[in-house]
């Protein structure tokens, strides 16, 4: 029987990725989930970090009143969409809903990996002749190292896929900083090291979960830069 799970898409894989949002559907079907789709909004992410406040609660309110009523565990590929669900909400909406859709809520990597611990995930990977240079974005960084080394760990599984964790800090983006015309030098500048140890390595791919992250290691480098969920999706065969 198809098992239901929420699917919460994020600004990004809602209007300028959305081949994350249709791997991450395929990832889970494949797996025997049945994903839905509540009612949501934008994460609230951005208004909190420039401290508009009222239109943060205003969102954070209607996604927990969403993803509660959704009644099932919940998703996202966005790092900062699950930073903000599991950490943010309930710490400032300080309710006991919010409480229990953060308790239920994982990005999609994590996921995968505890569907494997409990040797729930199909693993019949085709393989993929990758070498890949993997890079941690902040808001992930701040929910565990665990994360990291478990979603690294999954990726090897692959048959023929190396993947290298690049430990080079911020890639400077920092949420919308570095989207600014005014930080644009300084934004780069962060992200200089890491930019120049990837071009060192010449990976085939670099692999991140942050859409910011996504499109600054790409300005950077001028290597392709995808999520992993889109690599798992591949080996697949789907």
């Amino acid at each position: 029987m198809d098992k239901k799970i929420a699917y919460f898409a994020g600004c990004t894989a809602n209007y300028i990725e959305p081949e994350v949002g249709i791997a991450t559907i395929l990832v889970l079907e494949k797996n025997g989930f049945h994903p839905v789709f509540p009612k949501q909004k934008c994460c609230a992410v951005p208004q909190l970090a420039y401290g508009n406040r009222r239109s943060f609660f205003r969102h954070a309110e209607a996604n927990v009143r969403s993803l509660a009523e959704a009644g099932c565990d919940i998703v996202t590929a966005c790092t900062s969409c699950a930073l903000a669900i599991k950490r943010d909400y309930p710490r400032l909406l300080n309710s006991q809903e919010a409480r229990a859709v953060a308790a239920r809520t994982y990005d999609i990597m994590e996921y995968l990996v505890m569907l494997n611990a409990s040797s729930l995930l199909n693993t019949t990977f085709h393989p993929i002749n990758l070498n890949l240079s993997y890079h941690a974005p902040c808001h992930l960084r701040t929910l565990g190292q665990k994360l990291i080394t478990n979603r690294l760990e999954l990726l090897r599984l692959i048959p023929g896929t190396s993947v290298k964790w690049i430990d080079w800090g911020c890639c400077g983006m920092a949420g919308t900083f570095g989207v600014k015309r005014s930080n644009y030098m300084v934004s780069m500048a962060i992200g200089r090291a890491l930019f120049e140890e990837i071009i060192r390595l010449a990976p085939d791919l670099v692999t991140t979960e942050c859409p910011g992250c996504k499109m600054q290691i790409s300005q950077g480098t001028g290597i392709t830069v995808t999520h992993p969920i889109q690599i798992v999706k591949e080996a697949y065969g789907l």
